[in-house]
């Protein structure tokens, strides 16, 4: 009897075997003593199943793999041990697509709101309200698709810093509009109250509702140029998370090990 390799994935949470073991491996032996053994083989010249040589993964692909003995005397016996190492690395153009820029262009649209007049309550508002909502949804089904891990990730540093943008930007359109209220009511009691009071009372609520007026005016000036600078130097900063991050450690660690 000649012993067959148990192969197995060492790390894997599930995986699934070919049930049909029989016509499923094929061993040849050398003369020389040298053993060829192949898991999968189809017996006849012509295969009813094609396969494709370079089937990749849409998010993953192999950068390298490393393979060495791993043999040693275990509970039950002393076997003989290969060990094959795949080193995958993700697919940046798909994380682009699919997250980073998609949720990008929702953080610039927010900063439409400061460019509106400050009467446009339903633009202001609702336009910040529904990226928002937009990003919550986005971040739910992406983390849909990650394993559940108990430290924080990159990727939940990048939808948790957007989101508070896109709310950041709703607080301050709701702070403008509020500002922007409270002028427009002065304004209209000193001209409701113009044979009431005096010319002195009549200049300090018109100054009053004037410097209202004008603290909307700037926040939204100073918005204008505030957003995409803190939104850029995040961008640099989150560059250097994931090119220094413990991923790439861990990596170059499995390096200098192999």
């Amino acid at each position: 009897k000649i012993w067959r390799p148990a192969p197995f994935f060492r790390n894997a949470k599930e995986a699934e075997y070919h049930r049909m073991t029989t016509l499923n491996f094929w061993l040849y032996i050398f003369p020389n003593g040298e053993i060829f053994f192949e898991t999968h083989w189809f017996p006849r010249l012509s295969d009813a199943i094609r396969m494709n040589e370079l089937m990749d993964l849409e998010e993953l692909y192999i950068e390298k793999f490393y393979k060495h003995y791993c043999d040693g005397v275990r509970k039950t016996g002393n076997f003989s041990c290969l060990e094959v190492s795949f080193q995958l690395k993700r697919r940046l153009d798909y994380h682009m697509t699919r997250t980073y820029i998609p949720t990008a262009i929702c953080v610039v649209f927010s900063w439409i709101s400061v460019w509106l007049p400050e009467e446009f309550v339903t633009g202001r508002i609702f336009g910040a309200l529904t990226l928002f909502l937009t990003l919550s949804a986005e971040s739910s089904a992406v983390k849909e698709m990650l394993p559940k891990v108990s430290y924080m990730k990159a990727i939940d540093l990048w939808f948790g810093f957007t989101a508070s943008f896109v709310f950041i930007t709703m607080v301050e359109a709701l702070i403008v509009i509020s500002l922007e209220y409270k002028s427009r009511q002065l304004r209209l009691k000193a001209e409701a109250d113009l044979d009431d009071i005096s010319r002195y009372q009549m200049m300090l609520l018109m100054l009053e509702s004037s410097r209202y007026h004008s603290t909307a005016r700037n926040i939204d000036k100073y918005c204008r140029t505030l957003y995409p600078v803190v939104f850029l130097v995040f961008l640099i900063i989150y560059y250097f998370v994931i090119t220094e991050g413990d991923e790439t450690k861990c990596l170059q660690r499995i390096n200098d090990e192999f």
